[in-house]
């Protein structure tokens, strides 16, 4: 594959997809990490790295601009994290909807676009 991005994207994709939609009680549970709303944490980070991945995925593409790169990208990744919650408040299995879980999807995701916004600026 000649854009090893694209690869990591769809690999963090289904990764964050099976984590998000599997049975709570599979996941290991950090019993020394005492941080308040620790998933939202991991919310925030899921949604970072996705948004970073598939801006560098799809940013060599000749059919858009870097900045409708970054705006379908924002767009995307704010959809996958309501279609995400959705899911679990329809299959259950220890997981429920949570809008702050797509505040924090979104703000990682916002946080992604604006540092590499930041990134792109300051090379020129």
């Amino acid at each position: 594959m000649r854009n090893k991005f694209l690869l990591a994207a769809i690999t963090w994709t289904v990764l964050v997809a099976y984590l998000c939609l599997t049975n709570a009680a599979n996941i290991p549970k950090v019993s020394w990490l005492h941080i308040q709303n620790k998933d939202k944490i991991v919310h925030f980070m899921f949604y970072f790295v996705f948004t970073f991945l598939w801006v560098n995925a799809l940013k060599q593409s000749n059919k858009l601009t870097p900045q409708k790169v970054k705006i379908y990208i924002f767009i995307a990744a704010f959809v996958f994290g309501v279609i995400i919650e959705i899911c679990q408040g329809i299959i259950g299995k220890g997981r429920s909807a949570d809008i702050i879980d797509v505040l924090a999807n979104t703000s990682g995701s916002a946080l992604s676009i604006l540092m590499i916004w930041l990134l792109e600026k300051r090379k020129k």
